[in-house]
């Protein structure tokens, strides 16, 4: 028997379903899309314009140089016990150096000064220190200690380690004021401790004569700028630097006692900067420099035959700040040259150099006149005075180096103000090294041109 069965189009489970036809998208939609398409790149765009520029501050490397920090709203930190991380100085006595004789203004002299902004502080802006005796960068971290380059010396054109420049600089000891910049909430003690120890066995590695004192980290005010930095985290990071200066037979300055206010355990009142509630005033410093010269530590002189030691002329910083924390308010701890690098051979020569017709000499605002030597002429002198600007504009120049070629023997002119110009008479071959002075990071530049009348 033969069955049939009637299948309709439906019931037949293989036969594929037409698919609706899609309906194109109109223009309307189209422009929708392209604009939202157009929003989310703008949005990136301004992320990526924000971390480049220091706007977003993430996974910011202090040793990569001149990082924009915006300054920040005032903060208070909450939940503090200044007696949680207390240092007990019985059980460190060997180790904390303890109330001394004062020994003078030379112990300051024969000691070196390694640091962050508030070393840089103490020579740039105050005179506690000079350029012979402090480096200091601002910003800078314990962890880079042993790898920064950021000494500018007068016996290389290019920037050294911190390292480096104690092998070079020789010092009898060094004083080493690191950690505020790397306060952080994420930054573990044991970890800041390790870091801190590589770069000081580094300094010891390059120079092992040099007496190592590690001080204490400054306090902070009760309402700081800076919402990573607690009081806390300073009082334990202090307490794991007295156990390492131990263990290493280093020893500790625990300046911090002479800094903080017995109540509160913060600063004390006027003893940080209100703007920022971190970085010492002058008044702090003078008690600092009261309590390093009479709690000193003087050991046997036990350094090789001395050499001759290079000048520190200039830093670089790790951070700049948008408002300065470093103003630079000490003109004589300028430092100076006493020989012109070879204007052929230095490395960061520059050209680009503009010449004016200008009246005089006399319109450096440096508040100083400088005088020149007697011109040596041995044939008609047919000068030109030109105005000379420098590229780098709003740099102060601190100071030039003038060798015409017939007219004048090598003369050497100071200039202390913070102009960026400088006049100059001369009718041949002028070589200008111009160091600028209160902004840091830029190495001394070489310009050369041919003056002519005009």
């Amino acid at each position: 028997m033969l069955c049939y069965y009637a299948f309709s189009r439906k019931d037949i489970p293989w036969q594929a379903k037409p698919e609706p036809r899609k309906k194109a998208l109109d223009m309307r939609s189209k422009m929708y899309l392209v604009l939202a398409l157009c929003s989310v790149m703008l949005l990136v765009s301004i992320g990526i314009s924000l971390a480049l520029t220091g706007g977003l501050r993430f996974g910011a490397d202090p040793q990569s140089g001149d990082v924009a920090v915006d300054s920040e709203p005032m903060v208070t930190e909450s939940g503090y016990d200044k007696e949680q991380n207390t240092i007990d100085t019985q059980a460190y006595n060997t180790t904390i150096l303890e109330t001394s004789d004062d020994a003078g203004e030379s112990y300051v002299d024969e000691t070196l000064f390694l640091g962050d902004s508030n070393t840089a502080r103490m020579y740039r802006m105050f005179d506690y220190c000079s350029y012979d005796n402090a480096i200091g960068s601002v910003g800078m971290t314990a962890k880079s200690l042993a790898t920064f380059a950021c000494v500018q010396l007068s016996s290389s054109s290019s920037y050294v380690t911190m390292p480096q420049a104690v092998a070079l600089l020789q010092p009898k000891r060094v004083i080493l004021t690191f950690g505020t910049n790397d306060l952080n909430p994420s930054y573990k003690t044991a970890d800041f401790i390790k870091n801190y120890q590589t770069g000081i066995e580094a300094v010891v590695a390059a120079y092992p004569s040099v007496d190592i004192i590690v001080n204490a980290i400054p306090p902070i005010g009760q309402q700081h700028s800076n919402q990573s930095l607690t009081q806390t985290q300073v009082d334990e990071f202090n307490k794991a630097l007295v156990e390492m200066c131990k263990e290493k037979g280093w020893k500790f300055l625990n300046s911090a006692e002479a800094l903080k206010d017995s109540t509160t355990g913060y600063a004390k009142a006027g003893y940080v900067e209100t703007s920022d509630g971190i970085h010492l005033t002058r008044t702090a410093m003078d008690a600092l420099f009261t309590y390093v010269r009479t709690h000193s530590y003087i050991t046997e002189d036990d350094r090789p035959a001395l050499t001759t030691a290079p000048r520190h002329t200039g830093d670089k910083d790790a951070v700049v700040y948008t408002v300065p924390v470093v103003t630079s308010t000490a003109a004589e701890d300028t430092p100076t040259v006493t020989e012109a690098p070879d204007s052929e051979s230095e490395s960061e020569s520059t050209d680009g150099e503009t010449y004016n017709n200008a009246d005089s000499w006399q319109n450096n605002t440096s508040g100083e006149e400088t005088t020149t030597p007697a011109p040596e002429i041995t044939r008609d002198w047919n000068p030109t005075n030109r105005m000379v600007h420098s590229p780098r504009h709003r740099l102060c120049l601190r100071w030039w180096r003038m060798r015409p070629a017939s007219h004048m023997p090598e003369a050497e002119m100071m200039t202390l103000g913070v102009e960026s110009r400088l006049m100059a008479t001369e009718s041949s071959l002028v070589s200008l090294i111009c160091k600028p002075g209160n902004a840091s990071g830029f190495s001394p530049f070489v310009t050369r041109a041919r003056a002519s009348a005009s």
